[in-house]
């Protein structure tokens, strides 16, 4: 027996130890003993040895195949069984999980090595998932059974004629049948290995098999030998009727309530085989007019076992192929819609690519009012866009109106027999059936989109309703992007502060910038900027989070406004970036400024600063002053921002300041150099004691 079972193509990669229980022994802890075993690893057999041997009695008082996880990562099974008066126990090893467990390996480490010496000899070994060896064993327990059955009468009754008893051969096509399931892709390849198999091994008069239709609330019989192709539709509940548990793995009268769920089926007797795959009812597979024995029942109904273990993994992999083909479709929507910046274009594209996806001739898109009370069409296809808009539209009110208050996505096959709609169809629709998706964001319904008339004008499906479903989420979503698009546009004619650190914004800072400029050169005043940058941010940012960079950047403009008079001005210029402008005041007072923030900043404790490699938040400032460095806004701020690159180039927590190579009062018109050109040509750059220095000695 362990040989045959060894040969099977599942069991390739397991080791077998065959265990019985000793003669005269009673039930107690190590009262069964090894009597054959098929081992092809050493190193997993001592290690199921040990955990299996110890409390095998246990194992085999609950009766049923458990399967273990032990050692580093081991899986094992046991299946205990009497065969001939005997208790055994069959233990499967010589497989390991995915991920290795170096904590636990390190434990089973042989004399001498360590955990690391056994990894490559671990990893060589074949994986499998829990899910797989329970399926193994759940496979051989059955296998088991068929040593166990009683030698089969010769006289039966029979309906189709009789033929000799199942012996190798039989066994021998089905575990062919098992071997091909492994490599097969298709629904329609699996079914036909499994029923030919059983026509040509037990010689079965005809074969039918129900699977269930894309929206799993029905199923589709469908004749696979010696019946009509089409056999009719099942619904959930009247599936019950054939795989009740007085009726499957026996042959039984077709009788009435069978021929009445499936009036086109004409049959004497039938055996079905449920279709069962981790717990799921996938269908079931009946033959018709041949008594099938208990033995030919047990055989079938593992290779049914391992049609539906392939059909579930067919059917999930059909499914990951058509959800990441969806989600490779909508990415590019997404990019398409991403580059309209107006609520109109975005209305039409949305549209049309909604009308595209499903085949719709018709259709448009309202949006709720800010009072939540009345609906706008804001877009349409296949009809007059400013008729549609004069419309006087309700939520609550029709059918648009009852899929924006319930949020409830609706589809129907006929506007006149729907019982939740239940009206007259209007004659600008060709068809009868149409499509009503709620646009939500955040659970909030802000709009329908309505789709009708498909272009071969029938109904549409389930998968319609599903695919723009997942469309509808996308346009909800670039709908209020737009929104927020033209309301910044708005906001930022309007404002003059950075909203998260209350300092005034670039353009703000551009506008009075200049005036100070004209003001300065008028009455003949100095005037200095000072660009602050906070040193790594990104890194703290990343590190510490947005919501730890946000508090950062309030803080730091805390500590700047702080340090400066009131009339001078202070922007956020942009991300980690600040701006300082001191009017009349020279680079030599300005530098002292600088000091104190730069000190500042070093000093103070932001949140989770200790994350960071320096474990401080720092800054670097560039200085600038008019007339010297420039005269313009632009020639200011670039000098600022040359000094503030030579401040980070230098090591970063420092202040340098801008000095220029024209003579005092000349202004310059040479346009801006690359950041990486200005060092040597437009300005020469000094830290801060070494400016202090030159300074006290220029008045010494």
């Amino acid at each position: 027996m362990l040989t045959e079972l060894k040969g099977l193509p599942m069991l390739a990669r397991y080791s077998l130890t065959l265990y019985r229980r000793r003669n005269g022994t009673v039930a107690s802890a190590r009262c069964f003993e090894s009597c054959a075993t098929v081992v092809e690893d050493k190193l997993c057999r001592e290690v199921s040895k040990q955990f299996f041997e110890e409390n095998m009695e246990v194992f085999f008082e609950e009766g049923t195949p458990s399967v273990c996880r032990y050692g580093g990562g081991f899986f094992g099974f046991l299946i205990p069984f009497t065969l001939s008066g005997a208790d055994f126990c069959l233990v499967g090893d010589g497989v390991r999980e995915e991920t290795i467990d170096l904590w636990q390996l390190a434990s089973l480490a042989r004399s001498g090595d360590d955990a690391f010496s056994l990894l490559p000899y671990v990893e060589s070994l074949c994986t499998a998932s829990y899910e797989e060896v329970e399926e193994v064993a759940e496979q051989v327990r059955r296998r088991i059974e068929l040593y166990r059955l009683p030698a089969r009468h010769h006289e039966r009754a029979v309906v189709a004629p009789p033929r000799a008893t199942v012996g190798d051969e039989a066994l021998q096509a089905v575990s062919q049948a098992l071997e091909k399931l492994d490599r097969v892709t298709t629904v329609t390849a699996c079914v036909a290995i499994c029923c030919d198999t059983i026509v040509t091994a037990f010689q079965v008069a005809r074969i039918a098999i129900a699977l269930p239709d894309s929206d799993r609330k029905s199923f589709t019989a469908t004749g696979v030998w010696g019946l009509p192709d089409e056999l009719g539709t099942l619904s959930a509940e009247s599936l019950q009727l054939f795989v009740a548990p007085d009726k499957v793995k026996k042959t039984v009268l077709w009788d009435g309530r069978m021929r009445a769920a499936l009036p086109e089926l004409r049959a004497t007797v039938c055996t079905v085989f449920p279709l069962k795959a981790q717990g799921e009812l996938l269908g079931f597979l009946a033959l018709f007019d041949t008594d099938i024995q208990p033995n030919d029942a047990l055989i079938i109904s593992m290779l049914c076992g391992a049609m539906a273990g392939k059909l579930s993994t067919i059917d999930k992999d059909a499914a990951r192929s058509k959800e990441n083909a969806l989600s490779e479709r909508l990415m590019s929507l997404t990019d398409t819609l991403l580059q309209i910046d107006s609520k109109d274009l975005l209305y039409e594209s949305i549209l049309k690519i909604a009308s595209e996806l499903i085949d719709a001739t018709q259709g448009s898109i309202m949006l709720i009012d800010k009072d939540g009370v009345g609906m706008q069409i804001v877009f349409t296809l296949g009809m007059t866009l400013n008729i549609a808009r004069c419309l006087q539209l309700k939520v609550g009110k029709g059918i648009a109106g009852m899929v924006a208050k319930t949020g409830q996505p609706l589809l129907v096959n006929d506007v006149e027999k729907d019982s939740r709609v239940a009206m007259t169809n209007r004659l600008r629709f060709k068809s009868k059936s149409l499509i009503c998706i709620p646009l939500k964001l955040k659970n909030k319904v802000i709009g329908v989109l309505n789709l009708s008339d498909k272009k071969n004008l029938r109904p549409f499906t389930h998968s319609d309703l599903m695919l723009l479903t997942s469309f509808a989420n996308l346009a909800s979503l670039m709908i209020e992007r737009t929104e927020v698009l033209e309301e910044s546009v708005r906001f930022e004619q309007l404002s003059v502060t950075d909203p998260l650190t209350g300092l005034y914004n670039r353009r703000f800072l551009k506008s009075r910038l200049e005036e100070e400029l004209n003001r300065s050169a008028r009455q003949g005043l100095n005037l200095t900027v000072i660009f602050i940058d906070l040193d790594f941010f990104k890194s703290y940012n990343d590190l510490c989070g947005h919501l730890a960079g946000d508090e950062a950047l309030k803080l730091t403009a805390d500590i700047i406004k702080e340090s400066l008079r009131e009339m001078d001005i202070v922007a956020r210029y942009g991300g980690e970036e600040f701006c300082a402008v001191l009017p009349g005041t020279s680079k030599a007072e300005a530098m002292i400024v600088a000091e104190r923030i730069r000190a500042e900043i070093e000093n103070k404790r932001f949140p989770g600063e200790s994350d960071i490699p320096l474990r401080r938040l720092t800054a670097s400032l560039g200085i600038a002053s008019f007339p010297e460095d420039g005269r313009t806004f632009n020639d200011l701020v670039h000098a600022s921002d040359v000094a503030l690159y030579e401040a980070k180039a230098r090591g970063r927590n420092r202040i340098v300041a801008a000095r220029t190579s024209s003579q005092p009062g000349e202004v310059l018109h040479e346009a801006p150099a690359p950041r990486a050109a200005t060092q040597s040509n437009l300005a020469k750059t000094l830290d801060f004691n070494a400016y202090l220095e030159a300074s006290l000695q220029s008045k010494g």
